[in-house]
């Protein structure tokens, strides 16, 4: 009688052991499986089309212009959540600040009718209509082409700047990184050589 209730007693805490270690167990299982689909999911802009120096002529084709020959300053402007930028409210922004639809992309222009710099859709397809849904825009200008590339540069800014403040996004450079003062500085030197080349008489150009 007592050696049954003892194989009885012993019986039942192996049970109850084995029932402890399964959920334990379980549990883990179950955490390792969320951690790894964690771990698997995408930054969204790691599949998206942002515009950068690599592939730029798909902001600025021209025949006669060699990718050597550019001095393109992209502004990457990324909501701050990557939550999508009400589409109404952004054409209209750009709309009051001087911007023109033009196939699919936002340009500025100068007094002369001359592009200066223009507004892309940073996801696929790189172009703007009344059903675009992104969070990410870019500024982008080919200074080489650019009349007056230092006030070019400084526009972009502000627009920039403005845009940042008002749909709650980051202005970052075209590796993402967040813009400092110091990089806009650098720009604006970039801007101011490029002008100082130019004044140059040829033969002095040759020399350098």
């Amino acid at each position: 009688m007592n050696s049954n209730y003892e194989i009885y007693i012993v019986g039942s805490a192996i049970l109850f052991f084995l029932i402890i270690v399964f959920f334990y167990i379980r549990k883990i299982s179950n955490s390792q499986e969320l951690k790894v689909k964690i771990e698997s999911l995408q930054d969204p802009l790691e599949s998206s089309n942002l515009i950068n120096e690599d592939n730029s002529n798909a902001s600025f084709d021209d025949d006669t212009q060699t990718e050597q020959d550019q001095e393109l300053v992209i502004f990457n402007l990324i909501s701050s959540d990557k939550s999508f930028f009400n589409i109404s409210q952004l054409f209209g922004f750009l709309s009051n600040c001087g911007a023109k639809l033009n196939n699919g992309f936002f340009s500025f222009y100068d007094e002369k009718n001359n592009e200066n710099f223009r507004i892309i859709n940073a996801l696929k397809p790189g172009t703007f209509d009344n059903e675009t849904e992104t969070f990410a825009i870019v500024l982008v200008s080919d200074l080489a082409k650019a009349e007056h590339p230092l006030l070019t540069v400084k526009s972009m800014i502000d627009i920039a700047a403005i845009f940042s403040e008002n749909f709650h996004s980051s202005m970052c450079n075209q590796d993402r990184t967040p813009i400092t003062k110091q990089m806009i500085s650098h720009i604006e030197s970039k801007a101011q050589e490029i002008e100082r080349i130019r004044k140059l008489p040829v033969n002095s150009l040759d020399k350098e």
